[in-house]
C-alpha cells in the first residue's frame, strides 16, 4: 500500500469514529429528552478537543511533512490543518467521548493512550492526502 492509500483508510477510520461518537451523544441527548436518561454531561461534545490532541497531531504530521513534496501554498497549508490537525484531534477526542459514554473526565490511563495514539497517527499519515 502506497502512503495515499493508508491515508484515505486512516480518514475513513477518523470520520466513522466521529460519527459513531456523534450517534452516541445525540441518543443520550434524546434518552434525557424522553426522561429515560440523566442529563448528558457538559463536555460530551467531539468539538471539545484538548490542546494536548492537537499539538500530539500537529507535531506528528510536522514529523511526516518532509517525507511529502508539497509545492507550499495556502490550500496546501490549509488541507494540512484540516487532514493533519483537526480532524485527527477530533477522532480521537471522539473515541474518548465513546469509550467513557460522554463523561471525558472519567477517562482511564489506557483510553488516554489510545486517544494520542489516534492523533498522532492521523497526523502522521496526512502527509499522503497533501504529497
Amino acid at each position: 500500500m502506497t502512503i495515499e492509500q493508508i491515508a484515505v483508510v486512516a480518514l475513513a477510520i477518523e470520520v466513522g469514529i466521529m460519527v459513531l461518537a456523534r450517534f452516541g451523544t445525540e441518543r443520550r441527548h434524546w434518552q434525557h429528552h424522553k426522561g429515560r436518561g440523566p442529563a448528558p454531561a457538559k463536555r460530551d461534545d467531539i468539538t471539545l478537543v484538548s490542546g494536548v490532541l492537537y499539538a500530539l497531531a500537529a507535531a506528528a504530521m510536522v514529523a511526516g511533512a518532509p517525507t511529502a513534496r508539497v509545492e507550499w501554498s495556502p490550500s496546501a497549508v490549509g488541507t494540512f490543518a484540516l487532514f493533519g490537525i483537526l480532524l485527527p484531534a477530533f477522532a480521537a477526542n471522539a473515541l474518548m467521548i465513546m469509550a467513557t459514554r460522554g463523561r471525558v473526565e472519567e477517562v482511564t490511563a489506557w483510553q488516554r493512550g489510545a486517544a494520542r495514539a489516534v492523533a498522532a497517527g492521523g497526523g502522521l499519515v496526512s502527509v499522503g492526502l497533501v504529497g
